[in-house]
């Protein structure tokens, strides 16, 4: 009777997010910094400080958002509308409606008059002094020849070092843009985005099923429903859900087969204990239904 309870509890306790056979490096998280995480409560500052908070936090997976300067640099940006700065706390002048900004203007420009900016050049000095970090691109264009210069300024800043570069995972919108990208440099893990395409989940699956390098496909809630995420786990490929901030959403949609999240705040460390908690909650209630059985 004991052996057989132990038995039961470990089968139970086993952690609640069990990596495929196929993980390795990226894949090993669940988590994904939501534009290098949220910071003092603020989202999307895609900051250097939102890293460094999120890092200390355990967060080891990024997603970043790109976007050229004026003069031709990379850098952490959702987008240069007069929104986008008008939310992060940057007062610009009357003549000013918005960007591209130059590189030296936005270093200046800090969000919420405290958070920096990063260039792509900082990201490629955080990759260095960070091994254990990877970068998920959110570069937002599907324009072939932004796209061509945005990734070809990536590998040039990397100087092509193959161990950096497999920490840099492409997020794609479409299918022609794995093949625009491929002809830059070829990664060697590419995430299917899905926010900005139309196709079919059948069309999805067939595409990613032909592209090996395509570990996963990150959708937006509506689309996560269990028959789609039950065919992406029949051919192998990782699921994520974006934007999550809610660990009762992230308990609901793993329920339905999804592997992992973007989110702005939850904290891997939060997430363990939350299915800790869980996991020992189902443990105790099916001790208490077997000895009931037994009595």
């Amino acid at each position: 009777m004991k052996k057989w309870l132990a038995a039961l509890l470990f089968m139970i306790c086993l952690p609640a997010f069990s990596t495929p056979a196929l993980a390795s490096g990226w894949t090993d998280h669940n988590l994904v910094a939501h534009a290098l995480g949220g910071i003092d409560q603020k989202a999307y500052t895609n900051s250097y400080e939102a890293f460094e908070t999120n890092y200390e936090k355990g967060q080891r997976l990024f997603e970043i958002d790109l976007q050229f300067t004026s003069d031709g640099y990379l850098i952490g940006r959702h987008d240069w509308s007069l929104y986008a700065f008008q939310s992060l706390g940057q007062t610009l002048t009357p003549e000013m409606t918005g960007g591209p900004l130059p590189l030296a203007d936005m270093k200046e420009l800090k969000m919420f008059d405290k958070y920096n900016v990063l260039s792509f050049s900082d990201i490629v000095d955080l990759l260095h002094e960070y091994p254990d970090i990877y970068f998920i691109t959110d570069t937002k264009s599907m324009d072939k020849e932004t796209i061509t210069a945005q990734f070809g300024q990536i590998v040039e800043l990397l100087n092509e070092d193959p161990y950096l570069l497999k920490r840099i995972i492409p997020q794609i919108y479409n299918e022609g843009m794995y093949t625009t990208i491929e002809n830059v440099y070829p990664f060697e893990s590419y995430v299917y985005t899905l926010y900005q395409t139309t196709d079919s989940n059948q069309k999805v699956l067939q595409f990613v099923k032909e592209h090996p390098k395509i570990t996963a496909v990150t959708m937006p809630e509506w689309r996560a429903n269990a028959s789609f995420l039950g065919s992406l786990k029949k051919i192998n490929k990782l699921s994520f859900v974006h934007t999550i901030n809610s660990l009762d959403e992230m308990e609901k949609y793993k329920s339905r087969g999804v592997y992992g999240f973007y989110t702005d705040f939850v904290t891997p460390e939060e997430l363990k204990t939350y299915y800790a908690q869980k996991t020992q909650k189902s443990a105790g209630k099916s001790v208490q239904t077997v000895v009931s059985k037994k009595n």
